[in-house]
């Protein structure tokens, strides 16, 4: 998919390797935490989550943040929902096999690597799909051979902690044609710098790394991409921080807010806080902007039946929301492969879009301190 930087805006949300796995709630949780349009006033700051002993993203990022409790629905709430599909189902883009070669894996991975002590792999920035017209070095970020981060990675040979068996999404793919064309996500997250990598349509083909985006977040800092920047989300979004992960369902709490697609020619052209890109020319108002955040209805009662990894999801898209990230199917939630419940698809896919609602940031935005560049949330 096309990452256009063209005429970028910004808009405030006003009306009109190792492998994947690391750390929900039922229905209780405390006052200011819970879902839906309350009026239990200012959201607590968050938690930040942990993976592989790095937490990722300061407690205060928007990310982190229970946005439940903030009564603001977006004024345009109704028509968004009702063109991503009211009755269209939810559908969770993961899966329980972890074999990148079977034929149905599915969901983005994630590795951990050590990046003090690895071999940088080299990779270019090149595809032979015709479709794949721009320059993407613009606006990506690699590292030089001494490991220093290039920003944007326009000149010299550009190096990422990517190792020889990275698990990538899709699968690793040796096609020398780039074929099928595939979004190919590769996460690496180095566990000594606390430093995520990501990189977008990664194939290798004759053992060398080729790819057509990446992008580099410090996990301890709550800064932005640049305006107007890609990422390896067309939002701009590091991927990671919104991934569903088995082992942190598990537990019963997912402390975090999520990622989900719609239709690409539906998106408007424009981007909205914490967002940071734009794709496409439509500029409807019945259409939301990339970033915008939904959440789960209050009225939604998640039931008592489902198991303990459905209940944790259903109330993380309560207590943080899930964000308009990326172009593709509608309704899709991405999660990684691993141990997942065999009842979690059927459970959560029961969910229709009907039982969403777009929410309304400027509670957040106009309080004094907020920075646009960055995702920290002010004190009320």
């Amino acid at each position: 998919m096309q990452r256009c930087a063209l005429f970028v805006c910004f808009v405030f949300a006003c009306g009109g390797g190792a492998g994947s796995g690391d750390d929900v709630g039922g229905d209780d949780m405390p006052p200011g935490d819970g879902g839906g349009s309350g009026t239990d006033g200012p959201p607590p700051n968050g938690i930040s989550p942990e993976i592989g002993g790095c937490s990722i993203l300061p407690p205060d990022n928007i990310f982190n943040t229970p946005i439940g409790g903030l009564p603001s629905v977006h004024a345009d709430s109704a028509a968004w929902v009702a063109l991503i599909g009211n009755t269209t189902h939810l559908h969770l883009d993961l899966g329980t096999e972890t074999n990148q070669t079977a034929g149905d894996y599915y969901g983005i991975p994630y590795n951990l690597v050590h990046g003090n002590s690895m071999t940088w792999a080299q990779v270019a920035y090149t595809s032979p799909d015709t479709d794949f017209d721009w320059d993407p070095t613009d606006e990506a970020d690699c590292a030089s051979a001494s490991k220093a981060i290039v920003s944007p990675c326009t000149t010299g040979s550009a190096y990422l902690p990517f190792p020889t068996d990275a698990l990538v999404e899709g699968g690793l793919s040796t096609s020398t044609s780039h074929m099928p064309a595939e979004d190919h996500h590769l996460i690496a997250l180095d566990v000594d710098a606390c430093r995520l990598w990501e990189g977008y349509h990664v194939y290798r083909p004759n053992n060398q790394w080729q790819i057509f985006g990446s992008a580099t977040f410090d996990l301890a800092s709550n800064t932005l991409r640049t305006q107007g920047w890609t990422s390896a989300d067309a939002a701009g979004f590091p991927i990671l921080p919104l991934l569903l992960r088995p082992d942190e369902a598990a537990t019963g709490e997912i402390k975090h807010a999520l990622r989900f697609t719609m239709t690409s020619s539906n998106i408007r052209g424009e981007f909205t806080w914490p967002g940071r890109h734009k794709t496409g020319n439509n500029m409807s108002t019945n259409s939301p902007p990339m970033g915008q955040l939904f959440r789960l209805k209050d009225s939604f009662m998640i039931p008592t039946s489902w198991s303990t990894q459905s209940k944790a999801i259903a109330q993380a898209m309560k207590t943080y929301g899930m964000y308009l990230s990326d172009g593709g199917s509608n309704w899709y939630v991405t999660g990684a492969p691993g141990a997942w419940d065999e009842s979690v698809l059927d459970e959560i896919q029961s969910i229709q879009g009907m039982s969403f609602e777009a929410v309304d940031l400027r509670p957040i935005i106009e309080r004094a301190g907020f920075d646009p560049d960055s995702g920290r949330v002010p004190p009320p």
